[in-house]
């Protein structure tokens, strides 16, 4: 495969599968099973199969520094998000208005990048983040139209929560930039999200987690680790790592369009006018801000670069 080519489609495969899982939390909340409890079987299953990979390609012994700080970012990009998302859900918080909170998260990584890591964003680039933010904004507006939710004040903190959580562990993964091979860092940040939802499980049914036995829950688990936590999470540590968190970030204001494809193809569902606006401006604002990373400044040691050079 040209190097040339390396870079979107590690872009294409993290839109794709990134948006997979919006649809899989929607056949989650309505298996028989507990949310909690789907979500850590899920990710004990998609760890162990990852394990299997990393044992069979490789299985060389790891560095207990590199391990732990994969762990660490595994409990804020995998555990921590999707946690605070789905605890908000739970809550009452509504879908359009969760959106809406966890769209922040490529604006304040993009803040954040700059003294970081030296990805510098032009002001063209904010101008790009600034139009694809009003898309998505269009977008949840038009979603919060159409339906909304009651729930505590306190609740609305928890896609805030996500958003600070998902940002810091990937600014922490490009800024550590450790040697471990992907399946290895895929496998134990798996693990360390297993964790963080097993607790959470524990805690809320006073036990351990609900077993997942009828047909919808097992689907949903499918679903989930072979597009969503394989596929998803694997793309987005390629993409971190080839792409940078700039860049990453941006991608994401690109998951709505692809989830409405998802959504409107399993569930019939169509958003209105204003809908489709915006999100055409979201891919549009989205598309300027992604030409104009600059990534020339300082940046950490990346070992990893050393066998994947960067390809304009």
């Amino acid at each position: 495969m040209r190097a040339s080519w390396v870079s979107p489609l590690i872009a294409m495969g993290f839109v794709v599968c990134w948006s997979s899982g919006f649809v899989g939390g929607r056949l989650a909340t309505e298996a028989d099973t507990p949310v909690l409890s789907l979500f850590a079987w899920r990710f004990l299953l998609a760890s162990l199969l990852v394990a299997l990979w990393w044992r069979l390609v490789s299985g060389i012994r790891l560095a207990q520094r590199d391990v732990v700080r994969e762990m660490a970012v595994g409990s804020l990009t995998m555990g921590g998000y999707l946690l605070g998302v789905i605890l908000a859900l739970e809550q009452g918080v509504s879908t359009g208005v969760t959106a809406l909170i966890t769209a922040l998260q490529p604006l304040l990584a993009a803040a954040l990048a700059g003294p970081w890591l030296g990805e510098r964003l032009s002001a063209r680039g904010w101008a790009g983040m600034a139009i694809a933010t009003l898309g998505v904004l269009l977008y949840v507006v038009d979603d919060i139209e159409h339906g909304g939710g009651s729930a505590p004040l306190w609740a609305y903190a928890l896609p805030l929560g996500s958003v600070v959580a998902v940002t810091l562990g990937s600014l922490l993964s490009v800024r550590w930039a450790t040697a471990m091979p992907l399946a290895a860092t895929l496998m134990v940040q798996l693990f360390a999200a297993t964790g963080i939802f097993t607790l959470a499980a524990m805690i809320v049914a006073g036990g351990a987690p609900a077993l997942p036995t009828d047909r919808l829950s097992i689907s949903a688990i499918g679903w989930l680790v072979m597009l969503s936590s394989l596929g998803g999470y694997g793309f987005f540590v390629a993409s971190l790592r080839r792409l940078g968190v700039t860049m990453t970030s941006s991608l994401v204001y690109l998951t709505p369009a692809v989830t409405l494809l998802w959504a409107a193809a399993m569930f019939g569902e169509l958003p209105s006018a204003q809908g489709i606006a915006g999100m055409a401006i979201a891919i549009a604002g989205a598309g300027l801000a992604m030409h104009s990373v600059d990534t020339a400044g300082p940046r950490p040691r990346a070992p990893i670069a050393r066998h994947e050079p960067r390809t304009s």
